[in-house]
């Protein structure tokens, strides 16, 4: 089966109403509760990979902000991170059907990608779910866990330049700007890195 190709819409137009960066956190980690309320699992969530043994813990803020189009000359912006926990169970259909049942309950275009088993029996679903707004689910489920990407509406409002310079000078990794940065010296893959 071919993976068809998805683009995200179309940032709202200059002029109109964005939401802020507080919006934005916010809606991403409603969306994530929800996405966890869902699976009927609230318990044992971690932030990232399983291997990285970070608790889920909206508060934290522990999210990347990903470009997701322009709008007029500038970038638009969304919050878009990956919980993840042990498979609930050997065969990854039925966390896979409940979620696509549930996505599609609340308005998502639902699109299984991937629906995989090797000769040994190991099994492998994608999904993703979309939304006319941008909001979008991403669910990677196989016998050794269950990890959903999420990702909130798209925004142009200055609040969310803000937090990421401010974010950036509270990140130990990410080093102090240069007096007088050069234009080209810093590609958006340097940039993002430290999320």
């Amino acid at each position: 089966m071919s993976v068809p190709a998805v683009s995200d819409p179309a940032p709202q137009s200059p002029g109109t109403l964005q939401k802020t960066i507080d919006e934005l956190l916010t809606q991403w980690a409603d969306l994530t509760d929800a996405a966890i309320a869902a699976t009927g699992v609230t318990d044992g969530w971690f932030r990232g990979g399983l291997q990285n043994n970070t608790p889920w813990d909206p508060a934290a803020e522990d999210v990347a902000l990903t470009l997701c189009g322009t709008v007029g000359s500038k970038d638009a912006h969304r919050m878009d991170n990956v919980v993840s926990h042990d498979a609930f169970e050997d065969d990854p259909h039925p966390i896979a059907d409940k979620l696509t049942a549930h996505w599609k309950s609340e308005g998502f275009t639902v699109l299984r990608t991937v629906d995989w088993k090797s000769p040994t029996g190991e099994m492998d679903i994608s999904i993703r779910a979309t939304r006319s707004d941008g909001v979008y689910y991403g669910l990677g489920v196989t016998s050794k866990v269950v990890a959903i990407t999420v990702a909130s509406e798209c925004s142009t409002d200055p609040s969310i330049d803000t937090w990421a310079d401010e974010k950036s000078l509270r990140d130990p990794h990410v080093p102090s700007p240069s007096p007088s940065p050069v234009a080209d010296a810093v590609t958006d893959d340097d940039w993002f890195s430290w999320m």
